[in-house]
């Protein structure tokens, strides 16, 4: 039976992990905090229309690309791709309240559910017939189909193996990376053509808030592109992409077990490690929600943790993106590219066709 003593010499041990864990994080995490201001504060700010989670990613993409990371930064740019973009996926609950999204109507509702359903599935049966990794595939069918970066994130998550490659062997982190690049990429054009395409087929403020939050695929790039149509559309897109966001949760599960109905049939039945069906941090966003669906916060709060989500996930794509190896991106970057513009047509088509029929 373990003594006092042997107690407190276990809890010193972890502390001193922990600090020594922490200490040798922080530099590298600077360095991502200091790219990410100047990604999101300076050069997003900027140029409006450019995505700063997109710089952000690609900053990263540079600097190991050029040899520029130095030795002291690889752990701090390890965690924060790991642990800060969790993070900010648990925060991003706090943006969505069930009561605003059923307000929505049951017309709105169901243009987000077929536009999700029919941008994921599409997708993966367009990477079938690319032949596309199969990781690559649900990473960018999850990206597209939800909310960009954020979905790319608990995507990796559940198609992780444990360490940090999935059931092909492919390693997930430098495909997450490629995937966010090409959905950033494409909801930059499509946050530009949106606006002048609903007003080229005449529809109203509210219609084109619907298809945008329905079809663009990261919350800013929904809001810039809202915002260029006007305040009612700008109001009804974040609702509608919040609703997206919603499905979140689910679309994790389904990936989760999937994959075990897969594994246990390569072991013949066999169970063997059973990983949570739902991340944890997918919970922790959940949770969120539900703080927000059931307590009235100030909007003080609620935008300062909007600001704190923003800068997470863009000091998290540093990391992403210094995760990367360019040569097997650009090795593997055409079927993603192909595929990511094929799921962003099947978005904006999908959403467009039910914002005719039900929304008008």
């Amino acid at each position: 039976m373990p003594t006092d003593s042997s107690r407190t010499a276990s809890l010193t041990s972890r502390l001193n992990i922990l600090w020594r864990s922490t200490a040798e994080a922080l530099p590298g995490v600077a360095l991502a905090l200091i790219l990410a201001v100047a990604a999101h504060r300076l050069i997003a700010e900027l140029i409006p229309v450019v995505s700063g989670l997109l710089i952000a990613v690609l900053a990263g993409i540079a600097l190991r690309s050029l040899g520029w990371v130095p030795s002291w930064a690889e752990p701090g740019l390890r965690w924060a791709a790991k642990k800060l973009l969790r993070a900010g996926i648990v925060l991003l609950g706090l943006q969505l309240a069930l009561g605003d999204l059923l307000g929505l109507g049951w017309e709105v509702l169901v243009v987000v559910a077929l536009t999700v359903a029919v941008t994921f599935f599409g997708m993966i049966a367009l990477g079938r017939a690319l032949n596309a990794p199969r990781g690559m595939t649900m990473l960018l069918a999850t990206g597209t189909a939800i909310c960009g970066a954020s979905a790319v994130a608990a995507a990796a998550a559940a198609i992780d193996r444990g360490d940090g490659k999935n059931d092909d062997g492919a390693p997930v982190q430098s495909a997450a990376a490629a995937a966010v690049a090409v959905v950033t990429l494409y909801g930059t054009l499509a946050l530009l053509a949106l606006p002048a395409l609903g007003a080229l087929l005449g529809l109203g403020e509210e219609a084109i808030g619907v298809w945008i939050g329905a079809s663009v695929h990261e919350v800013g790039q929904v809001v810039a592109a809202g915002g260029v149509v006007g305040a009612a559309a700008l109001a009804t897109a974040t609702l509608v992409k919040l609703a997206r966001v919603v499905l979140l949760a689910p679309v994790v599960a389904g990936i989760s077990l999937s994959r075990r109905q897969r594994r246990a049939a390569a072991a013949g039945g066999e169970q063997g490690p059973r990983p949570p069906l739902i991340p944890l941090f997918v919970l922790g966003f959940l949770a969120m929600m539900a703080l927000r669906s059931v307590t009235e916060l100030p909007n003080s709060a609620l935008d300062f943790s909007a600001e704190v989500t923003t800068m997470l996930l863009t000091t998290a794509m540093v990391g992403v993106g210094a995760s990367v190896d360019l040569r097997r991106l650009l090795r593997e970057g055409g079927s993603a590219l192909v595929l990511g513009a094929g799921g962003t047509v099947l978005a904006v088509g999908t959403g467009l066709a039910s914002v005719l029929l039900l929304v008008g």
